[in-house]
């Protein structure tokens, strides 16, 4: 058992990210929901040994840390301590009488599988015990981060134009409301991001689940809130956007009924009152291969997943795609429904 991190609890993220960025004199290296807890994390290397700091938030009213902030305050919120096989640690610290609050390890932040022990029996400090999920044929794939590692670093990111995309870019041009909540999910490189918070929209934030896109556009765009680039799953995250911008992170996944509908569901889910799904999705025709990204599809069956959620703005042949997907790709502006 080895110290892995030490977890704070804030009720304002970004002034505590703020705080221990100019503390340490680094940023953080990695933000990332973890749905079922309902927190966002934010880490920092702490330096030695390999030991974290983790900033700890909830993201809403039904996450038991909102309740313990409500009660304590911000402050030290609990240490964890890694172990090579979290379920013989569970059963060996249940024998030895200190009380679990589980009794089966759950999905943590950073890549964990972990456990929490009742601060009745660890002196009045809550402890998490973590094991690192290693990769497995299973979890291998679209949603999985190491799939996506992999990826960027044998440079195999055929879909990156190395660009903000036009039909994009000329969207955002024409939008007077700076305001407006933006999400980019599957962002990869983010140069839509870029462009956008150059061009002065600053409640911006960028979802991806692999962390070397996120850290190179960090580096890349050294102004840009690092708790506003979270790597996360997108079907995790939480939150509330008046825009999201879809571009190539649709054809990403394997093209099933089932993940293509609940993309469609996640979107509706994410987007405020009136919010606004616009972007970009492939219109060739699907193959066999389900290993050759991106994935297209149809018009006919792109809007049998949005008719029932979206008013459908608009959603034909993109006129200012760049040369080599011309006549190739759909543009759509879709407006979320009151109905679904």
């Amino acid at each position: 058992m080895r110290l892995d991190h030490i977890g704070i609890a804030v009720a304002n993220a970004p002034a505590a990210t703020d705080l221990i960025t100019r503390l340490l004199g680094r940023p953080a290296y990695k933000t990332e929901d973890v749905g079922n807890q309902h927190v966002r994390t934010v880490f920092f290397e702490a330096g030695g040994d390999q030991a974290k700091l983790e900033l700890v938030t909830p993201t809403g009213p039904e996450s038991t840390l909102h309740k313990y902030l409500a009660k304590r305050g911000p402050g030290l919120h609990h240490l964890a301590f890694e172990v090579d096989d979290i379920h013989a640690e569970m059963a060996r610290l249940a024998a030895d009488g200190f009380e679990l609050l589980q009794t089966e390890p759950t999905p943590g932040a950073d890549n964990k599988l972990v456990c929490f022990l009742h601060p009745k029996s660890t002196n009045g400090v809550l402890v998490e015990i973590c094991q690192s999920i290693l990769p497995t044929p299973a979890n291998e794939g679209a949603r999985d981060g190491d799939y996506w590692t992999e990826r960027y670093a044998a440079g195999n990111t055929g879909w990156d134009i190395g660009s903000p995309s036009t039909p994009i870019k000329e969207y955002l041009d024409q939008l007077s409301d700076k305001s407006l909540r933006i999400l980019i999910p599957g962002a990869g490189n983010a140069h839509e991001a870029e462009y956008a918070w150059n061009s002065g929209f600053r409640n911006v934030t960028v979802l991806d689940i692999a962390p070397e896109p996120l850290a190179a556009f960090l580096k890349r765009v050294p102004d840009f809130p690092a708790e506003q680039a979270i790597r996360s799953d997108f079907f995790a995250h939480q939150g509330q956007y008046d825009l999201i911008l879809e571009q190539t992170f649709f054809c990403s996944f394997p093209p099933t009924g089932e993940n293509r509908k609940a993309y469609a569901l996640k979107m509706h889910d994410l987007l405020a009152t009136s919010g606004k799904l616009v972007g970009l999705w492939f219109d060739v025709p699907l193959t066999d291969e389900l290993e050759k990204r991106p994935f297209g599809g149809t018009r006919s069956e792109y809007l049998g997943y949005f008719d029932p959620l979206f008013d459908v703005v608009t959603f034909t042949t993109a006129h200012n795609s760049i040369p080599p997907r011309a006549g190739r790709e759909l543009f759509g502006i879709l407006q979320k429904s009151l109905i679904g």
